[in-house]
């Protein structure tokens, strides 16, 4: 695996969370040219001023990104950015949300015709700094996803100018981010940010997420280095999904390979790009219904890369609705795959994979390089059938387990020690009373259930195997939830 980078991010967080949310910072500026305006905006940062973003970050001791949301600390967080800003500058980063608004995302390099928001590369330091905020509090805090996946894949399009690009077209620089509706802990909005092979959409009402979906994400190179550090952003989203198809045989690659070829993702680039494509009415493929525990589990583990782009609350919520709906989920590919061999699959042009449950959609597809034409570059797109664009604003909190009405996931929750052998502490907030603790395996599987009392727990683990697993404690109106490692 490459991203040496992110191992390093990793190490740095055990010692210090304010160090951490620096050297993160840091990535995204890594080896960044002066950052050029295509869209001909009166500012310009000069590289100078991205050093001085950083070592401003390091004076305010900046706001550690988040393993879980913050709706308030985003909402406060949003507005010190729109704040920083001049009104016309202001104008251009909020506007009222609309259907029409909220649907133009897209992954190709097309600028502001194309999506919504102020361009990060039009701002000073300053405004920078607070802007990346806003982002890294929705992100997750994982070390090949999240903030750090986001960091790298801006960091990419340095890469192409290093290969020859035109500068005006890919820079790090080429990055908007856009709120549609006043930020707000009450209301509904949405907020948008990304660029050339990076689209967010992550929707809100009420303190509560309701839509994180179109997620695109893409890469060119696939593999790139700079300054000496090597970057790899999509290997772990590829090589689990290679994983995921080589675990089958012989008779259900059969199964699964589909007779189209895709030459990119059915689903994006977005539909300020004209791409109105629906999802397909009919379900292709092999049923995950008929898989073993095993073939499930490695499933999961891909649908996992892109939902833990989010920070843990909602990514758990989503993961455990993902897991509840596995059987009725199909996967599907085309290729020349060989069962057993991981590296055989997602190797060449038009190779493609795809997972569709009730809800989970992803696609994966590999292209001919745009920019690098001698080697194939990753297209890849999260959607949800049923919260898309939190279906306009007017959706269901998502950020909440499956099953249960207007309940409250508390997010001030500790686990320890984590990895851990023999048990696991947890601290809560609160006095709970004959709570329900379940844990879950990685495939969804019920592997303890209990109920206990107090503020602080202790639950025997030493029984499980080695692996990962998700706590919940549910009380009749809060739900706690977190993740711990058997080793």
């Amino acid at each position: 695996m490459l991203k040496t980078n992110s191992k390093i991010g990793l190490i740095l967080k055990t010692i210090s969370i304010s160090i951490s949310a620096i050297c993160v910072i840091g990535l995204f500026f890594a080896g960044k040219s002066p950052l050029k305006n295509a869209e001909n905006t009166n500012k310009s940062v000069t590289h100078a001023q991205t050093e001085s973003a950083v070592s401003t970050v390091g004076n305010m001791a900046a706001i550690a990104i988040p393993s879980t949301l913050n709706i308030t600390q985003l909402v406060s967080d949003a507005t010190s950015f729109y704040n920083s800003l001049s009104s016309s500058e202001q104008s251009t980063l909020q506007q009222s949300y609309t259907a029409t608004l909220g649907r133009r995302w897209s992954n190709l390099p097309c600028g502001s015709g194309c999506r919504n928001g102020i361009q990060l590369g039009s701002l000073t330091s300053t405004q920078l700094t607070l802007a990346l905020q806003v982002i890294e509090d929705v992100l997750g805090t994982t070390a090949t996803n999240g903030y750090q996946e986001y960091s790298d894949i801006t960091l990419s399009e340095d890469a192409l100018v290093q290969a020859g690009a035109n500068s005006s077209q890919y820079n790090s620089g080429l990055r908007w981010l856009a709120f549609l509706n006043a930020p707000s802990e009450t209301d509904a909005w949405m907020l948008q940010f990304g660029g050339h092979h990076y689209a967010a959409n992550i929707a809100f009402n009420d303190g509560h997420v309701i839509g994180v979906t179109p997620f695109f994400v893409a890469l060119e190179p696939a593999t790139f280095t700079l300054n000496g550090t090597s970057y790899g952003p999509m290997e772990d989203e590829r090589d689990a999904l290679r994983e995921m198809l080589a675990a089958l045989s012989t008779s259900e690659l059969a199964t699964a390979k589909l007779s189209t070829t895709f030459s990119d993702c059915l689903m994006s680039p977005g539909e300020s790009n004209g791409n109105n494509n629906t999802f397909p009415a009919t379900k292709e493929g092999l049923a995950v219904s008929g898989l073993s525990s095993a073939q499930k589990a490695l499933i999961l583990a891909a649908i996992e890369n892109y939902v833990e782009d989010l920070e843990e609350t909602t990514a758990a919520a989503i993961m455990a609705t993902y897991t509840d709906e596995l059987d009725d989920t199909y996967i599907a590919y085309t290729g020349n795959g060989t069962s057993g061999t991981a590296t055989s699959f997602l190797s060449s042009n038009s190779n493609y994979v795809r997972i569709d449950g009730p809800t989970v959609w992803i696609e994966f597809a590999c292209q001919n390089g745009v920019v690098i034409q001698n080697q194939i570059h990753y297209h890849s797109v999260w959607r949800d059938h049923e919260h898309d664009y939190g279906v306009d604003l007017s959706g269901d909190a998502i950020d909440v387990s499956t099953g249960i009405n207007h309940v409250d996931i508390s997010r001030e929750i500790t686990i320890y020690p984590n990895p851990t052998q023999e048990q696991i502490v947890v601290k809560l907030p609160l006095q709970i009373n004959n709570a329900r603790i379940l844990i879950t395996d990685i495939s969804g599987k019920r592997v303890y259930q209990g109920r206990d009392s107090g503020e602080s727990l202790v639950v025997d683990v030493k029984s499980l195997s080695v692996g990962s697993y998700l706590l919940t404690i549910s009380t009749e109106s809060k739900i706690f939830s977190g993740k711990f490692i058997r080793h």
